[in-house]
């Protein structure tokens, strides 16, 4: 049971903690929205890395390797990206003009989880790691995880992930508390370069598989 919690802990900071996409959006939402944005944001990525992380365990590895499954997340990927990066543009622009009082209602942190959930579960890097790289370790010294051990293992990928989503999003919370209208623009260009950056990298490797 400890060893399935230990690696099920494991697993989930290995999804959450390698800078991505999703962490560069919750951190450009924590520091211009937040804490409670870039939270909730963070909060739809683990439940997406949980829910992948069952689907991992009752042997679903076999579809990231079927071009119908992979082609539909690659390219929403790409578009999700670019729009992301695009409007994190516009942030920054309108950031020149608007107060520094960020108020932010229910809406806007049902749209922050959305999001999370829709970044992560469309992120051919998230898809790969818990469809290729997680049963190739698992492989290394079991052909299956035992299914008595699934809701320890889960518990472990949640405890990982919301431990790394909590931690990350406080001290960009701290760092941030204290933000001045230039520091605003410069989280929105930012992210809107990294998000740009990765959504063409996204292209390339599709690209690339084509070929």
């Amino acid at each position: 049971m400890l060893s399935s919690l230990v690696s099920g802990t494991a697993l989930g900071l290995g999804a959450a903690v390698p800078i991505g996409p999703v962490n560069v959006e919750i951190a450009r939402r924590t520091l211009t929205r937040g804490f409670r944005a870039g939270f909730a944001l963070g909060c739809g990525a683990v439940t997406v890395d949980i829910t992948y992380a069952i689907l991992t365990s009752l042997g679903t590895g076999w579809l990231i390797d079927r071009a119908v499954f992979y082609w539909p997340f690659a390219i929403g990927s790409i578009a999700l990206l670019g729009w992301l990066g695009i409007k994190s543009f516009e942030s920054a622009r309108a950031a020149h003009r608007r107060d520094l009082i960020v108020a932010r209602d229910a809406h806007d942190l049902r749209g922050s989880y959305i999001t999370g959930v829709a970044m992560t579960f469309i992120n051919p890097m998230t898809i790969a790691f818990w469809f290729a790289v997680v049963p190739g370790l698992a492989g290394a010294t079991s052909s299956e995880p035992p299914r008595a051990q699934l809701p320890i293992m889960c518990l472990g990928v949640f405890a990982g992930t919301i431990g790394w989503v909590v931690t990350f999003v406080s001290l960009l919370y701290l760092a941030g508390k204290y933000r001045k209208r230039w520091w605003l623009v410069l989280a929105d260009e930012i992210g809107g370069t990294l998000l740009l950056a990765f959504a063409a990298l996204a292209l390339l490797r599709s690209v690339q598989r084509l070929l």
